[in-house]
């Protein structure tokens, strides 16, 4: 069942510093051949050098930020990657919503007027709840209210779900690529905090977060 994979996959504070732990003892095995590789010799394919290519190779995960904040025209920018329907979202249902930190304030992006609703202010412990060393100059937030995804698909909707929001990441990062600012996404936010944090029912899902700022050079 998804819900049973969702709820053990919650995040808090307490999970937060486990995965820490988890993380300091991780040690990666060395690097072999993909076990999946076949043994009929490989055809080079024509390497592409368009606009495109080269802003997919300038998106990286960037993980420390100056100060300074966005400005008003880099905010709209950014989070206008997802106007105009640019994600795919299972049967045009649309369970993703969005959500920032900036300013010391949460907002909610609406999609439709392309705007900012305010929602108060920050939380003083926004870098606990995002599990990172301090709160980055912008935050955003996706967030699922896919009830109505369950009620077509079924359980099949906890992937359409998590289809979509990823589409919408790498969309905002590729955004953030070409307006020369950093971000990366965080995997480990405090699920229930976050939602408390954003004024949000219980019910609904946290699928990632992306901080975002200018990159210390």
């Amino acid at each position: 069942m998804f819900e049973e994979f969702w709820a053990a996959s919650r995040f808090s504070p307490l999970h937060q510093r486990r995965l820490g732990e988890r993380l300091r003892d991780f040690r990666p095995q060395p690097t072999v051949i993909d076990p999946l590789e076949l043994p009929s010799p490989p055809v080079p394919l024509p390497r592409p050098q368009d606009r495109l290519q080269k802003l997919f190779r300038a998106r990286r995960s960037i993980r420390e930020f100056t100060a300074k904040p966005l400005t008003d025209k880099q905010l709209g920018t950014v989070l206008g990657a997802l106007l105009d329907n640019s994600c795919p979202s299972a049967g045009g249902l649309q369970s993703l919503r969005c959500y920032a930190f900036v300013g010391g304030r949460a907002v909610r992006y609406d999609f439709h007027r392309h705007a900012l609703q305010d929602i108060g202010p920050a939380p003083d412990n926004l870098a606990e709840i995002l599990g990172t060393p301090s709160a980055p100059p912008l935050t955003i937030v996706l967030v699922l209210a896919d009830a109505e995804l369950f009620e077509k698909y079924g359980e099949r909707a906890g992937r359409f779900g998590l289809v979509e929001a990823g589409a919408a990441a790498q969309t905002i990062c590729l955004r953030l690529a070409e307006q020369r600012l950093g971000g990366h996404l965080l995997g480990g936010v405090a699920d229930n905090e976050m939602l408390r944090a954003l004024g949000l029912p219980a019910g609904l899902r946290v699928a990632t977060a992306i901080a975002c700022g200018h990159a210390v050079t």
